[in-house]
């Protein structure tokens, strides 16, 4: 089924079908509101990023439980997202950094620095390895990186 997903101030993240608005499921684990999430490439697993300063990544097929737990941001985490290869997740927080991850063991892998406020947007391209951000600082930044 086609699905969308949203993070809620009630602390949990839900999947539901689009074309019957039916609730698919109710992740619950994040300890304060879910601001940003994203679907995998592949579609199997889903990300959430909360200002309890945590990213999770759960799998779609069959637990309730978070796969994994990314701590390392300072402040709350407004914006997620994956590489278009699944390789890396990204995270933008308030505490001004952007974080690179690596998803198979939650470990942080590069960190961004630049932006003077929080960085509340964040895509990546779909074909190289650029990141763009926007952020509270007024500005939009586009970022090159080497894996």
């Amino acid at each position: 089924p086609y699905t969308q997903s949203a993070g809620s101030l009630d602390k949990t993240v839900r999947v539901w079908d689009v074309e019957t608005a039916q609730l698919l499921c109710a992740y619950t684990g994040h300890a304060d509101a879910v601001y940003s999430v994203a679907f995998s490439p592949d579609c199997r697993s889903l990300l959430s990023g909360s200002s309890d300063k945590t990213l999770r990544l759960w799998d779609l097929s069959n637990s309730n439980e978070p796969r994994l737990t990314f701590v390392g941001h300072k402040n709350f985490v407004l914006s997620v997202a994956f590489s278009p290869n699944g390789r890396l997740v990204l995270s933008g927080s308030k505490d001004r950094t952007v974080q690179f991850w690596e998803p198979r063991n939650a470990r942080t892998s590069l960190i961004l620095q630049g932006h003077k406020n929080s960085v509340i947007s964040i895509a990546h391209s779909p074909t190289n390895k650029m990141v763009a951000t926007g952020s509270g600082d007024n500005r939009a930044r586009t970022w090159a990186y080497t894996s």
